[in-house]
């Protein structure tokens, strides 16, 4: 099997693929209004595009694969999308992240179909607040998708909490009291600046460290080794608990020096890094039939040293996108 590698020797094994870019929610951190112009306006990628395009990903050395949106179980034809890519030679892992509202009845069929994982995208405990950070969801119907996903295998079960200073902040004990009697993996997400939203970025945004101190004290947590653990997050946990701590700093701790991972946007863009607005366009050589070996090579040999998201910056991550385009 190939191997990618970019100029610093990172071994690129890891595609997040963005299946769609509209979402059920409208998380005001992931939308920011009329700034973020839907890409499914200018061309969503077929099911037999994705299918190709990740078969050349597995062709070029990418094992592991997760798909993304927006939210992907909107698409109609998950389920046969994540057969057919389970089929794929060389992917050895494939997982999902979504907001969970739609996995009641979706756990099951995606499992049976060659889904590994999920990660649950939930930023609070609290039906109002919940409410008024996705502008309308109702929470009941993320939790049901929690326990659905435990009933179907597709464990563990990693929920990632996007934590905002007065917004949200205040529930982080509770998140983190969910690991100590299940199999649950809670990461805490440090906010980032996005397009149109800097303003509103510099008054929630809570570094890691103040996160940590937070479930620090619930109960002191013990660090789990690197080794046992691949992904951006720090990993902890309390003594004697089921479930981990993460903790992924894109802010305050770039993680850029492990990153193996490549993007591929819902219309067709193989973003290199999340936070450069550099893309290939995939487009012309899947209508042209034409080898896609080349565009990988070539992401890969443009993925930058380093990310310029930080407070020192006050820069918008993601370019000039917002993250529902391009898939977080």
């Amino acid at each position: 099997m190939a191997t990618l590698l970019d100029p610093l020797g990172r071994k690129l094994e890891y595609l997040r693929v963005s299946v769609v870019d509209s979402c059920n929610l409208r998380c005001f951190y992931c939308s920011p209004g009329e700034s973020c112009k839907p890409r499914s306006l200018r061309g969503q990628l077929s099911r037999e595009h994705i299918v190709r395009a990740v078969t050349a990903a597995a062709k070029a050395g990418i094992k592991k694969v997760r798909l993304t949106g927006g939210e992907p179980l909107v698409r109609r034809d998950i389920v046969g999308l994540v057969h057919d890519i389970a089929q794929i030679e060389g992917i050895e892992d494939l997982s999902l992240t979504t907001n969970g509202t739609l996995l009641k009845d979706l756990a099951e069929p995606l499992a049976a179909a060659g889904l590994k994982r999920v990660n649950i995208s939930l930023d609070s405990l609290d039906g109002h607040n919940f409410e008024q950070i996705t502008c309308g969801g109702q929470l009941q119907a993320t939790l049901d998708g929690i326990d659905a996903a435990f009933d179907a295998g597709l464990t563990p079960v990693k929920i990632n909490m996007v934590v905002m200073k007065d917004l949200n902040h205040h529930e982080v004990e509770n998140f983190a009291k969910l690991t100590l009697d299940r199999d649950i993996h809670v990461r805490f997400i440090e906010y980032m600046p996005m397009l149109g939203q800097d303003d509103v970025w510099r008054k929630h945004y809570l570094p890691s460290s103040e996160i940590m101190e937070l479930c620090n004290g619930v109960l002191p947590m013990e660090a789990v080794p690197e080794e046992d653990l691949n992904g951006p997050a720090r990993n902890f946990r309390f003594p004697d608990a089921v479930g981990l701590l993460g903790f992924i700093t894109p802010v305050s701790q770039h993680f850029c020096a492990n990153c193996n991972r490549l993007r591929l946007t819902s219309d067709g863009k193989l973003k290199p890094c999340l936070f450069s607005a550099n893309e290939i366009d995939l487009q012309p050589a899947l209508a042209a039939n034409a080898d896609l070996g080349p565009y990988y090579q070539s992401a890969a040999q443009n993925k930058p040293a380093n990310s310029d998201v930080s407070p020192a910056s006050q820069g918008s991550a993601c370019g000039p996108q917002g993250m529902v385009e391009i898939g977080g």
